[in-house]
């Protein structure tokens, strides 16, 4: 690669964030400021200089520009090694399951699948920490590493707005002390092993930093693709919702989309509020992404497609499978059940379905 042709961060913002397709998915702060570069942060969702004088030190070495998930570059290669072929990517199976875990059940979204593979990597001790999403005290989403199964509950149920999940790397020194704060064998920020939980656009960020082998995606052991139609912008999002709820942020318990958007009040009010009101705070980049189900992971996860009480389990790489095989094996989850006079069709009716929803998101 010619000098020439190296990309830097004024060519992200030129390129990406200032015609409004930043994810704000944090990758590029994250692999920034793991170097001690110092240079880029995350004002309000949007990735910018610190000061004039950290936009003079920016050392110009283009890997921000590479691992963005919204660039051109290293897509054709993502493709080739994660065998995508279509607009599903590699699919080596596809089925339903619901977990077992009784208090699981109480507070998941449909099948609890995301906190019970969590809890499983935990109590296995395949994992040291894994980044999840929190909501704050306004129901804002919030990324946040977790260290055991039990900071799982706060995790639980579907975000609608962004959560810069990738953010978090960005202190990984910390990370590893604290982890070692909790006594784990853990000596070194690169013996980290922590499990990824986040969108499509996302998840082309971390297997973008892989591909090119840079820190700090290299502590990503597993990654988990959640289905996403689209994504809000957070303060539009609930200012629609207050007005037609009149369901203050603050008193929100949970949010779903079956068709329509429900919100669910802490005193268990549940509003209906028409999708299509929402369609001026759907995020710009989320017009132009042509993901659905999270293409480059080892699994994805999400509701469309499955049984009520269940989530549909797209497996991708060997890694998946293997721990997919470990969860049914030791009564983690539990598979849905094909009724005998759906067999034959079972799986290319949902693999059609999942094609119809990438292509309605294609299309929006």
């Amino acid at each position: 690669m010619g000098l020439a042709e190296i990309k830097t961060f004024k060519n992200l913002e030129d390129d990406v964030i200032s015609v409004n397709m930043c994810c704000a998915c944090g990758a590029c702060i994250a692999y920034c400021e793991n170097q001690a570069f110092n240079v880029i942060e995350m004002d309000n969702y949007t990735p910018k200089f610190k000061t004039d004088k950290s936009a003079e030190n920016c050392k110009e070495c283009g890997y921000c520009y590479y691992i963005c998930p919204q660039t051109e570059p290293l897509l054709d290669k993502l493709k080739e090694v994660h065998l995508v072929k279509d607009e599903l990517g590699n699919v080596i199976d596809v089925f339903a399951a619901r977990t077992t875990n009784a208090k699981i059940k109480e507070v998941g979204q449909d099948g609890g699948i995301v906190s019970t593979i969590l809890t499983y990597l935990f109590d296995t001790n395949n994992i040291d920490a894994a980044i999840v999403s929190e909501y704050d005290e306004n129901f804002k989403p919030m990324p946040k590493i977790i260290y055991n199964k039990d900071d799982l509950a706060k995790s639980a149920g579907t975000r609608y707005s962004i959560s810069s999940n990738i953010l978090p790397l960005k202190d990984l020194t910390q990370v590893a002390e604290e982890i070692i704060s909790h006594k784990k064998r853990i000596y070194d920020s690169d013996q980290l092993r922590i499990a990824f939980i986040g969108t499509p656009c996302q998840c082309r960020a971390i297997s973008k930093m892989k591909l090119l082998n840079i820190k700090p995606a290299h502590v990503i052991s597993v990654v988990i693709g959640l289905f996403c139609f689209e994504n809000f912008d957070y303060n539009k999002l609930t200012e629609i919702l207050e007005s037609k709820t009149q369901i203050n942020p603050s008193k929100i318990k949970k949010t779903n989309i079956k068709k329509n958007f429900f919100v669910t009040s802490k005193d268990d009010i549940v509003k209906e509020v028409n999708i299509k009101d929402l369609d001026e705070a759907v995020r710009n980049h989320c017009h132009e992404c042509d993901e659905f189900v999270g293409r480059f992971s080892d699994l994805s996860i999400g509701a469309s497609g499955a049984p009520t009480g269940y989530s549909m389990i797209l497996i991708r790489t060997e890694k998946g499978r293997s721990l997919i095989d470990s969860l049914l094996a030791t009564g983690y989850i539990e598979r849905y059940i094909i009724p005998a006079d759906q067999i034959s069709e079972w799986r290319p009716k949902k693999i059609n379905w999942l094609k119809k929803m990438t292509s309605l998101k294609v299309k929006k």
